[in-house]
């Protein structure tokens, strides 16, 4: 049987620090039934043109991704749905830069990871469904290593640890170590 990313998802973020490491990764409540949706933005396309109209070459620039995902409002086993970034949040912004996962019911099949993204937040209410908070990630594109190779904005491996610590370079060595 083949091993799809479908199903009920788990997600986390954790935000990154001034000195480009990361904190610890915290779940984001349940997410509503069929409401996480990725998004491609096809990068623009450059033709080159000759006389007559015909083409000669083309160019895209990168495809660009968004993610957004809704969630109930409300109590939940006597305590009230909280937000792992609520103290960055003022009026639909959060403020700094997080990263993301997305692991799939099935934790063998791959997953969405994001290094670096932006939130930001709108809240509705409709009687039907009422209050539903939607936060959006926009994602940024790594930068260059310093060989000049790009690495995918999207990260489509397997997560077998939703809330595994990020290991980054600074955070393989001690500092003390260089003093």
């Amino acid at each position: 049987m083949k091993k799809l990313m479908w199903g009920k998802a788990l997600s986390a973020i954790a935000k990154k620090k001034d000195d480009g490491s990361y904190e610890e990764f915290n779940r984001l409540p349940e997410c509503v039934e069929n409401a996480l949706q990725l998004t491609t933005n096809k990068g623009e396309k450059k033709e080159a043109k000759v006389e007559g109209g015909s083409v000669e070459a083309v160019k895209y620039g990168h495809n660009t991704y968004g993610l957004a995902m809704q969630f109930r409002r409300g109590v939940v086993n006597g305590t009230q749905v909280t937000f792992p970034f609520e103290k960055d949040e003022l009026d639909g912004v959060v403020e700094g830069v997080y990263a993301l996962r997305v692991q799939p019911e099935d934790k063998t099949s791959g997953g969405l990871s994001v290094m670096d993204c932006v939130i930001s937040t709108e809240d509705t209410y409709t009687a039907a469904d009422g209050a539903i908070k939607v936060v959006n990630f926009d994602f940024i594109k790594p930068e260059e290593d310093e060989d000049g190779s790009q690495k995918p904005t999207i990260d489509w491996s397997p997560i077998p640890d939703l809330l595994k610590a990020i290991e980054t370079v600074n955070a393989q060595y001690d500092i003390k170590d260089y003093e």
